[in-house]
């Protein structure tokens, strides 16, 4: 049983420094404060092919990152089950899909 507390306290510790990250990021900042400059990505292709796995539960049969201007988007084409494909936009430097 104490095996047990002493493994959850450290997911929860684990946890708990990653969500600060997660925000800095979104907000356009590194972890450690500075900002992110324009050709800087918070993410890479592969995690963006793998969010996008995971989020649509389908299968990328392409990725490619673009440029619009100083902007860095990633733009995945996905195979879901049902044959549909479609493809996603992910911002490079904050991670979010638009």
């Amino acid at each position: 049983m104490h095996r047990k507390l002493q493994v959850a306290a450290m997911l929860l510790a684990l946890a708990s420094s990653v969500v600060p990250v997660a925000d800095a990021v979104a907000d356009g900042r590194h972890p450690d404060g500075r900002a992110l400059q324009s050709d800087e990505r918070a993410i890479s292709l592969d995690e963006a092919v793998a969010r996008a796995e995971r989020r649509y539960k389908a299968r990328a049969v392409r990725a490619a990152e673009k440029r619009n201007g100083e902007r860095i988007e990633y733009r995945i084409r996905l195979l879901a089950d049902d044959g549909r494909v479609f493809e996603v936009r992910i911002d490079a430097a904050s991670g979010r899909e638009d």
